[in-house]
């Protein structure tokens, strides 16, 4: 059934959360984890990033969700400035009474707005279309609407029977330092204004970050580590659990060193592609981990020299990366 009641306008922003959040958790639940969405750190037009983990593939997303239909139909009006890539897809569905409407439009903006109505609104261009809960042969939409109980399938992936899961070792839990190393990165890269950052929901796979390109629209994830370093102990160990490890040419590896005597990050980083990252590691796996060692500005010369930037180029470094 539909909401009880309609959403009042003080409601609105809420239940546009509500259909976002039931949408990435029907994308996750019907993948078994092959997509993996990433939510934005700030909203600059994408609504969430899916990582098909199949074959690396980000797809930029903007979820429309209504409480609502009017006369049997999701009416959909959408301000044509806010749909600036294409192959972004654009999602819309109905919230209903603890879960989502039986139909759902999955469509690319292209297609969207050569389908859909445009017109104005106080001179600003908006598009707007409707669909519905039961849609026939002849709405203009057919061929993008789908049942919400498949909508994996729109995203390329077929659902699978679930098989027992495999038991698991007992995930360690991420050390202050580490949390510290993730938002010292995301600063980083945020300063120029390019880039769009998007944490990952639930945190699945290699990837804890991924950062879009607000020119190119191409996506890179990334991967954070933190060593802490002193006098005492000049070195660290960076571990990688090999068990959720995907390399792709699209993520890479961030290493951050925390110089604890000073309570402030070294001017030096690594930054890693993950298909050469088993080239640095230690030939031998220890506990289900790949591990190598760094110490940074030791002057040695070493297999890390060509990955090693500064860390106020990085957001640079990550841009050419994006440009490529």
């Amino acid at each position: 059934m539909q909401l009880n009641g309609s959403w009042t306008t003080d409601e609105l922003s809420a239940s546009g959360q509500v259909f976002e959040f039931r949408l990435w958790a029907a994308i996750t639940e019907q993948s078994r984890g092959s997509l993996h969405v990433f939510l934005p750190m700030s909203d600059r037009g994408i609504d969430a990033l899916v990582h098909r983990l199949t074959d690396g593939k980000y797809i930029s997303i903007q979820a429309k969700g209504r409480s609502t239909l009017e006369d049997g139909e999701v009416h959909l009006v959408v301000w044509a400035d806010s749909l600036n890539d294409d192959n972004a897809l654009l999602v819309s569905g109905l919230i209903t009474e603890g879960c989502l409407g039986p139909t759902m439009l999955v469509i690319p903006e292209g297609d969207f707005k050569r389908k859909a109505e445009l017109s104005h609104h106080e001179d600003r261009p908006i598009y707007s279309a409707r669909f519905g809960m039961h849609p026939l042969a002849r709405s203009r939409f057919y061929e993008f609407l789908t049942p919400t109980d498949r909508l994996a399938e729109q995203f390329g992936i077929i659902a699978a029977v679930p098989a027992a899961p495999e038991p698991q070792p007992h995930p360690m839990w991420r050390s202050d330092i580490g949390f510290l190393g993730e938002i010292e990165t995301a600063r980083l890269l945020a300063e120029g204004g390019n880039l769009n950052l998007f944490r990952p929901f639930p945190d699945l796979e290699t990837a804890e970050l991924a950062v879009l390109d607000l020119t190119t629209r191409r996506v890179v994830g990334l991967q954070i580590k933190t060593i802490g370093v002193d006098p005492a102990h000049p070195a660290g160990t960076v571990g990688i659990r090999a068990s959720s490890f995907r390399p792709s040419p699209t993520t890479f590896f961030v290493v951050l060193a925390w110089l604890r005597e000073e309570h402030r990050f070294d001017e030096e980083c690594l930054l890693i592609p993950s298909d050469e990252i088993r080239a640095v590691c230690k030939p031998q796996e220890s506990e289900g981990h790949l591990s190598f060692d760094w110490r940074p500005g030791s002057g040695r010369r070493g297999q890390l020299d060509q990955y090693q930037r500064s860390a106020g180029s990085l957001e640079r470094q990550i841009e050419h990366e994006l440009g490529t």
